[in-house]
């Protein structure tokens, strides 16, 4: 024990060691201390898509996310996408100091301009999706966002404003898909182009990418008709120009399933392969009855395969970003991509469908000219709409491509603008304390009125093609047929789409148009006296919805015309036996295919009314946010 207690005794050479040790450590600790938040710089945001456990979380806010960059876009102010994983110092707001954290591919970054009105306006929006808007009517989803601290040297793709125009082709429902996935995801500079118009509508300046979506068996039974080619064959010639010029010079273009088919190069029937274009990624050459981008050939599959799963095999695509490498697919019809050229880059490929499309090419992409091309084997669009418990995969996967398709080419991002945190904390202060907006101005209460007026109109015409299917169930009992033979045989199925698919979506665009202009004429309460231009923004705006609004009216009353005369027919069947011939089949499915068609031209109005009021309700809400600020 003594020895012990003896080794325990103070030592005066370890005393004085120690004192040194603790007088070094205090001058270093000095040295190196933290920087206030004053000395601290900034150089953007940076905002990164999320992955969680509860799936419909994660797909709420990765939708929240796109919105707001498509605000950001839409005011023209720089986005950048990375292409590499990064690891860089941030701060999230509210927190004292920054730490380092790591992003994966497909992070954005918001730098600042150096224009103060710019980087105000952006931090307006910012405030907005992180922390609560008084134009949101659901402020529960919030995104998380972060302050870039340091200046960061990485690859990334310079992001455009999405201006998407929908290619719309008989009896198909994908763009419905697509159309729900913009409105999600905020792009909203979206108009829809029917074929007797594409060839003259499609330009480089109003779009710059063209969405192409499946079509269903009908729509190739309308295609091979004689009477309809002998009729179209020049449109269809002028429409596939004017879509190749279009992408040639720079525009992007995004296919499923038939649109994809129209990507490539030629089908192969059975042992023979026709080529409409061997030159595929040549736009200089011409091409004869599809689009041509791509050197592959679409050779018939082996029936639909339903929901399946893809392997990705080059995960440095920008339209993997954010997915897993086996992921969730839906395939119904969709070619076999074989012979694939030099030219043709293969994202992925179908995995474990226990078919020979096993190892084969699900989604590929291409240059075509100036202009870049995804096309899909399947329908990454509908497993957005249709399956609930996969609907983030078809929201990032078309996001990824629009993003992708619309973009600058890569290049090395550089930050040259810097800002202290103590000037955006400021910012922050004055745009999140703005107090709750008032009444209605009223300026939108004709237009109201006409809208819900509308609405009572398409819904009486969605009754009456409910009636007529009531009639073709009687005719299917008097005649012991199968009643979806029957629908089939009299064109009815045509209308059974339009009912089924888009009279909700027209009730529910026109409802949501409306909650627009109610938020819109608050926004305009507090700024009339003092903005001449918005008052004039807010004039334009009524005069568009209004032309729209007497278009889609006529069409329902030309509708109730054509209900009637195809009542008249059926009421021929309800008479007489029925005889079955391919002549009347073709006759009456004509019949449907027009209806059809008359009515889905609706769809080209609707979607502008809503998306165009909401565009002018954020960008003069930011607007009015960031001059608070100022």
């Amino acid at each position: 024990m003594n020895c012990i207690l003896s080794s325990l005794k103070p030592n005066k050479k370890a005393i004085s060691l120690l004192i040194i040790i603790c007088f070094l450590t205090v001058s270093t600790n000095q040295c190196i201390a933290q920087p206030t938040l004053e000395e601290l710089s900034c150089y953007g945001f940076i905002v990164s898509p999320v992955k969680c456990e509860n799936v419909t979380i994660q797909d709420q806010i990765n939708s929240k996310i796109r919105h707001m960059i498509n605000d950001i876009l839409r005011e023209e102010i720089p986005v950048f996408w990375t292409a590499t994983d990064i690891m860089t110092s941030v701060k999230e707001i509210g927190q004292e100091l920054p730490a380092e954290m790591s992003f994966e591919k497909g992070t954005f970054i918001i730098p600042f301009t150096g224009d103060d009105v710019q980087d105000i306006k952006i931090t307006a929006i910012i405030v907005d999706y992180n922390q609560s808007s008084e134009i949101e009517d659901d402020n529960t989803i919030r995104i998380p966002v972060y302050f870039l601290m340091e200046q960061i040297e990485t690859q990334v793709y310079p992001l455009s404003e999405v201006k998407l125009a929908q290619h719309k082709n008989p009896v198909s429902i994908g763009e419905i898909c697509f159309l729900e996935i913009s409105r999600e995801c905020g792009f909203l500079s979206f108009e829809l182009l029917i074929d007797n118009i594409i060839a003259e509508k499609l330009n480089n300046n109003e779009f710059n990418v063209l969405t192409h979506a499946g079509g269903g068996a009908e729509y190739a039974t309308f295609y091979k008709t004689a009477s309809f080619y002998m009729l179209t064959g020049d449109l269809r010639h002028r429409e596939t120009k004017a879509v190749r010029k279009f992408v040639s010079n720079g525009g992007g273009y995004i296919g499923s399933c038939y649109g994809a088919d129209m990507a490539s190069s030629g089908y192969k029937l059975g042992p023979i392969t026709i080529y409409f274009k061997r030159r595929a990624y040549n736009p200089k050459l011409p091409s004869i009855g599809i689009y041509a981008f791509a050197d592959y050939i679409g050779k018939k599959p082996p029936g639909n395969l339903g929901e399946i799963q893809v392997k990705i095999v080059n995960d440095t695509h920008p339209v993997t970003y954010s997915l897993d490498n086996i992921v969730w697919d839906l395939h119904y019809g969709g070619s076999e991509m074989t012979h694939v050229g030099e030219n043709v880059e293969v994202i992925s490929q179908f995995y474990n469908t226990g078919t020979r499309m096993d190892g084969t090419p699900s989604w590929i992409s291409t240059k075509f000219g100036n202009g870049r091309v995804v096309a899909f084997s399947p329908h990454p669009e509908i497993m957005g709409f249709y399956k609930t418990n996969k609907t983030h995969l078809g929201k990032t996967i078309i996001s990824n491509a629009l993003f992708y398709t619309t973009a600058k080419e890569i290049t090395t991002l550089q930050l040259p603008h810097m800002r202290s945190p103590t000037f955006i904390e400021e910012i922050l202060g004055e745009t999140g304390n703005i107090q709750i907006l008032p009444g209605t101005a009223g300026v939108f209460n004709e237009i109201k009125d006409n809208i819900n007026v509308t609405i009572d109109e398409i819904i009486n015409l969605s009754d009456y093609v409910q009636r007529l299917e009531g009639m073709i169930g009687v005719i299917a009992d008097a005649n012991k047929v199968d009643l979806g033979e029957l629908k089939t045989y009299l064109g009815y199925k045509s209308l059974w789409i339009t009912g089924y698919h888009y009279y909700p979506l027209f009730e529910k665009y026109l409802e949501n148009t409306t909650g627009a202009l109610n938020t819109l004429e608050k926004v305009y309460s507090l700024r009339e006296e003092n903005d001449s231009d918005f008052t004039q923004q807010i004039e334009a705006l009524k005069i568009d919805i209004s032309s729209r609004i007497t278009e889609i009216q006529k069409i329902c009353e030309q509708g109730y015309e054509m209900c009637e005369n195809y009542e008249k027919a059926l009421l021929k069947y309800q008479q007489r036996p029925l005889i079955l011939s391919r002549a009347k089949e073709l006759l009456l499915t004509d019949k449907g295919h027009k209806f059809y068609w008359h009515i889905y031209s609706i769809f080209a109005y609707i979607p502008q009314i809503y998306f165009n009021s909401l565009k002018l309700l954020r960008t003069s809400w930011y607007s009015y946010e960031a001059n608070i600020a100022l």
